[in-house]
């Protein structure tokens, strides 16, 4: 049977109808290959990302079983004869600690036994150095502990006002035993001869903070300022 012929209208519609076909799937290969692309992004990405993680564990591992041998030296009295050779061990422990993991938190805890150990030998102007190094770049709770380290430093120093202004700081931002700041903060304001704050900061440690290891100082100081212990409350 011959074929029939076909008009000017149904070639129109059969070349729109494989253009339109043509053209979805250029797009739908065009999308797969955008689809596989993404894919693949996305799987380096959750690849990295775990590497990463796995690789940043492992560093913060490493890092802390090296910033451990230097605490143990630092804590090992029984073993090591002298402070001298302790603290001179500890800031060679600590300083590999601190030049291999800086970024990490082990490596601002070296810093600050580096500090406390310099201190140990003597050496203030470096400690207060590693020390402020380690509160400016450690998280809030090494922050915390350097600070106060070097609160004790500037009274050792007879520099009281630097230890008031410092204690003031930790003791308004709660980021350290607030009793103990307390108790150091009353010291220093007697030791500076304000005996008012003295009072003021004993009184809080033996109001507020009752169970505190610092209260029996506490009371002593008071009594030491001609301040009587409040009658008890009646029942």
């Amino acid at each position: 049977m011959p074929r029939s012929k076909m008009t000017r209208h149904q070639l129109k519609e059969q070349d729109e109808i494989t253009t339109s076909i043509q053209t979805v799937t250029e797009a739908l290969i065009a999308k797969k290959r955008e689809l596989t692309i993404g894919l693949v992004v996305i799987l380096v990405l959750v690849l990295g990302i775990v590497g990463w993680r796995y690789f940043s564990s492992r560093r913060n591992s490493a890092a802390q079983a090296q910033l451990a041998q230097a605490i143990a030296i630092y804590n090992d009295t029984i073993n090591i004869k002298t402070d001298k050779e302790r603290y001179e061990k500890t800031i060679a422990e600590a300083q590999k600690t601190y030049d291999q993991y800086r970024s990490l938190p082990a490596g601002s805890i070296a810093l600050y036994y580096i500090g406390l150990s310099q201190e140990g030998l003597g050496d203030s102007t470096k400690a207060i150095q590693s020390l402020q190094e380690a509160a400016q770049n450690g998280d809030p709770t090494i922050k915390a502990v350097a600070q106060f380290a070097l609160s004790g430093i500037y009274k050792k120093q007879g520099d009281n006002q630097k230890a008031i202004d410092l204690y003031k700081q930790m003791y308004d931002s709660g980021g350290f035993s607030k009793s103990a700041v307390a108790y150091e903060l009353a010291k220093a304001y007697e030791a500076n001869n304000q005996l008012d704050q003295a009072k003021e900061f004993y009184q809080k440690v033996v109001t507020e903070y009752p169970d505190s290891p610092f209260r029996p100082g506490a009371d002593e100081a008071l009594k030491r300022l001609g301040v009587t212990a409040p009658p008890p409350k009646p029942s």
